[in-house]
């Protein structure tokens, strides 16, 4: 798959005079959603190191045309993600930027951009989409990674448990500022939660999904996400209460197995949905389940919350730590600890979280985002 051709778009709102080069690993739809309100307020190149990640359905990349320049870097492609390109230091060495923001350190190509800027002394800027302290580490790969997060200008975190992690590789907290993190548009909220009439119609009828309650999750079906924790658990719920779990990967056929074995009739896999349509499934649910064992941030908390469903997530995700309140929008609890999952089903059921969920996704925008970063540039390059 190829990106899509860079289309120069009439600029919109106020025009800002600066030129900005972002290194980001691919062209995730977030951050090209992310990159096109901005494009229409700077001059932007996105240099991504690849055009796709291992284990992302290649609808996951199905984006409209860019208002921004995307440059796919050339070199040595390894397995999953991991690369090596010098594409961004010719870029650099051949034009000049008001800014330079680096999106991560964890490849060959990003070290050695990092490395390239700290030894010309070229001011960048280190944005994180999260980070999670590893309790046990080895010396030598905790020095690395001081190495390759420190001695940036200024810094960009999602949450303050990112931000801390920033803190523990080396990063000065006063360097640090937070950004509303999203992949929502304002305008794919909901405007109000769904009637449970209307939530059981749109179950049945749009996803032949059946049973009096329903509760979705959604991801790769990857050890990393818990979902045969999940599926384990759901064999305490009664048998109206439908479980649907919408992605694909390596974990498929062992969660049929164990769905098999446990008899669990009112649990449905379901193949990987467009955001439009995950947003639909979302809607109709009574709440969204994240049974996670790690994740740097999780977007589909966010997604979730501007569907107006709550959401009872695992304390593993940052950005479940951000917004589910308990009791406000979900909760947040042990996936294997059956009496507070059960708990956590029952307060979904009898607190209308629907309100809150939605008036805290209306905070978590990619306008929200973009406006964020766009001050976090003036006030960057002014100094």
């Amino acid at each position: 798959m190829i990106l899509p051709l860079y289309a120069e778009r009439e600029k919109k709102f106020n025009i800002i005079d600066m030129k900005v080069f972002w290194l980001f690993n691919h062209p995730a739809p977030y951050k090209v959603d992310l990159f096109n309100l901005l494009g229409q307020h700077i001059e932007l190149t996105a240099c991504f190191e690849r055009v796709s990640e291992k284990g992302r359905n290649e609808l996951f990349y199905n984006r409209p045309a860019l208002s921004f320049r995307p440059i796919t870097c050339t070199g040595i492609k390894f397995p999953a993600y991991q690369n090596y390109s010098t594409t961004p230091i010719k870029m650099l060495e051949d034009e000049h930027y008001d800014l330079i923001v680096i999106n991560g350190y964890s490849t060959l190509t990003e070290m050695r951009t990092i490395d390239y800027l700290k030894k010309r002394n070229l001011p960048y800027h280190f944005c994180i989409n999260g980070g999670i302290v590893k309790k046990h580490e080895f010396p030598l790969k905790k020095k690395w990674k001081e190495k390759c997060i420190s001695g940036a200008s200024g810094y960009l975190a999602p949450d303050e448990n990112s931000a801390a992690y920033l803190v523990h590789y080396g990063a000065r907290e006063d360097k640090i500022t937070l950004y509303p993190y999203s992949t929502i548009f304002d305008s794919e909220i909901l405007k109000e939660p769904l009637t449970k009439t209307e939530k059981r119609r749109i179950a049945e009828e749009e996803f032949n999904l059946l049973g009096d309650e329903l509760y979705v999750s959604s991801g790769q079906f990857i050890k990393r996400k818990g979902f045969d924790r999940l599926i384990k658990l759901w064999g305490s719920m009664p048998k109206n209460a439908r479980l649907a779990i919408a992605g694909e990967g390596e974990e498929k056929e062992k969660y049929l197995q164990l769905i098999s074995r446990l008899n669990l009739t009112n649990v449905s896999l379901i193949p990987y949905l467009r955001k439009e349509r995950e947003l639909r499934l979302f809607s109709a649910a009574n709440a969204f389940l994240f049974p996670t064992k790690e994740d740097i941030y999780g977007h589909v908390v966010n997604e979730a919350l501007a569907s107006g469903v709550p959401v009872i997530s695992s304390k593993q995700s940052n950005a479940a730590k951000k917004l589910v309140k308990d009791g406000e929008t979900g909760y947040l609890i042990d996936y294997k600890n059956q009496s507070e999952f059960l708990d956590a089903i029952e307060g979904v059921k009898t607190i209308n979280m629907g309100q809150d969920c939605l008036r805290l996704a209306k905070e978590n925008t990619l306008e929200k985002e973009e406006a964020a970063f766009l001050k976090y540039f003036q006030k960057a390059v002014s100094q």
